[in-house]
């Protein structure tokens, strides 16, 4: 049986395992010392024109690799989707190099937006934001969704990775997080909510009616599962009141998940922070898997699973600083995670942001060693 195989018996509850999904690396220097050069696809950081179309064979058989070794049972499709969960590939805002220094990069995204990266300390921001006012909103120009040359080989990939036993999905824009990555400041985004409901609604449908001409696309070109992150909390609770996420997000939320459905494929949401919420909306709208669920951030997989577990598939559970323990305690946590879980619910593991930079090789073999052992007990 293949690994698509599996995970589709997972996610339509026919079988009782636990596949494995990995959100991630810090960046992609820590995932070539942890799995090697050869094993890390190098279409991920950007060039000096935006990156479209398929993966190349080289990088196919790297992306194979690099998912063999995380023990994952999805790959991304795409020049550079393979890498963070909900970023890259044709779906999203694709980025360009624009200038380079010694320990920074400056890029730029199809939306005009500009993104400073500094290496020594690492942190980036964002300027040039192509909106500084909601009322200006017919000056914005978005891409155009329905260029071919967007997803001309898509379909290839797809279907390379599918004959070598692998899920397929394409990352896609979130809808409240593609407002503050790639058009508006984040800070007056949240004034507008309530100063100025009416512009943040005009965006979001802007937003959104790109989003679901992009989802169809490559739900024609045969992926199992469009992902999309979006971000919606904080480990004090939502960012903003539930009300507003019923009225300006979900309607998308849900038109996405019945397309998604409509193609018999899945969607897969991520989101930090408290969302409970809103929980039964997510559920209500159709989504069929969500992540990380930190318990560090107040997400209760134990009630989740208890509330929810037959209507959505629960996604992650890792806490935030366990690849900051010592290896006894993330192989404590991680069995009475994975026990928790078992019986009557559809789960993956995964972690709850990216494998972090300072990990060192042999903790990290040690995390994919319990990973395998505990979890395949049960085939």
């Amino acid at each position: 049986m293949t690994r698509r195989e599996l995970l589709l018996l997972v996610i339509n509850r026919k079988i009782e395992f636990i596949p494995s999904w990995t959100m991630g690396f810090f960046n992609v220097e820590t995932a070539r010392k942890l799995l090697g050069e050869k094993n890390v696809p190098d279409d991920i950081e950007p060039e000096a024109a935006y990156k479209f179309g398929p993966t190349s064979l080289e990088n196919r058989e790297k992306n194979i690799r690099y998912a063999e070794i995380l023990d994952n049972f999805a790959i991304g499709v795409g020049k550079g989707g393979n890498f963070s969960f909900g970023h890259g590939g044709p779906g999203e805002f694709r980025e360009r190099l624009i200038e380079k220094g010694e320990d920074y990069i400056i890029t730029e995204h199809e939306t005009g937006i500009k993104k400073r990266v500094n290496s020594n300390p690492y942190f980036y921001y964002y300027f040039d934001y192509p909106l500084m006012d909601l009322d200006c909103l017919d000056c914005l120009i978005l891409p155009d969704a329905g260029d071919p040359g967007r997803y001309e080989g898509i379909q290839d990939d797809v279907e390379f990775y599918k004959s070598r036993g692998f899920f397929t999905y394409a990352n896609l824009n979130g809808f409240f997080s593609a407002m503050h990555y790639f058009f508006y400041p984040y800070d007056k985004l949240f004034e507008d909510m309530l100063l100025n409901r009416k512009g943040v609604i005009s965006l979001a449908n802007l937003i959104g009616n790109f989003n679901l001409e992009v989802a169809e696309n490559l739900l024609k070109c045969g992926v199992d599962c469009i992902t999309f992150c979006e971000d919606l909390g904080s480990g004090q609770g939502l960012l903003f009141n539930p009300k507003l996420y019923e009225e300006i997000f979900w309607p998308w939320h849900k038109k996405l998940a019945d397309l998604c459905h409509s193609y018999n494929a899945f969607l897969h949401m991520h989101s930090h922070g408290n969302i409970m919420k809103i929980f039964p909306k997510i559920v209500e709208a159709g989504i069929d898997m969500i992540n990380p669920l930190d318990p560090y951030e107040g997400m209760d997989l134990r009630l989740l699973k208890r509330e929810y577990g037959r209507k959505i598939v629960l996604v992650g559970g890792m806490h935030k600083f366990f690849f900051s323990w010592s290896k006894e305690e993330m192989e404590r946590y991680f069995i009475s995670t994975i026990n928790s879980m078992r019986g009557n619910s559809a789960y993956i593991w995964m972690d709850n942001g990216g494998i972090p930079e300072d990990i060192a090789i042999n903790g990290f073999q040690f995390y994919l060693d319990i990973s395998k052992e505990y979890r395949y007990s049960e085939l």
